[in-house]
């Protein structure tokens, strides 16, 4: 199962981080893996090369599927992309709630 977790203070969010593997198919056939990889990536793209967010942080372990992104909150561009990254990620563990869960943290 994918676990994926967004953590909010009272700006919005500032970290969303994905890790695990879905099972939904074997490697390289896996559709929900590679939507949530997608969306991350996404994420990752519009924070660092589209807005050049300078707080971003990028965490990444081969090994253990896991990608981890947070940056300071305070940037509104940078909320309007995080939420729709989010709410993209709990569509797709609502349409596969048997692979992909979602929580969020209030800080």
């Amino acid at each position: 199962m994918m676990h994926v977790t967004a953590r909010r203070d009272a700006n919005g969010i500032f970290s969303l981080s994905a890790e695990g593997h879905t099972g939904y198919a074997e490697r390289g056939s896996d559709i929900v893996c590679a939507s949530v990889s997608v969306l991350m990536q996404a994420l990752q793209v519009g924070l660092q090369d589209v807005l050049n967010i300078d707080s971003l942080e990028v965490e990444s372990e081969p090994p253990v599927p896991r990608m981890a992104f947070s940056w300071d909150s305070q940037n509104e561009d940078g909320q309007i992309i995080a939420e729709t990254v989010f709410q993209s990620l709990a569509a797709v563990a609502n349409s596969y709630p048997d692979f992909v869960t979602v929580t969020e943290e209030e800080i």
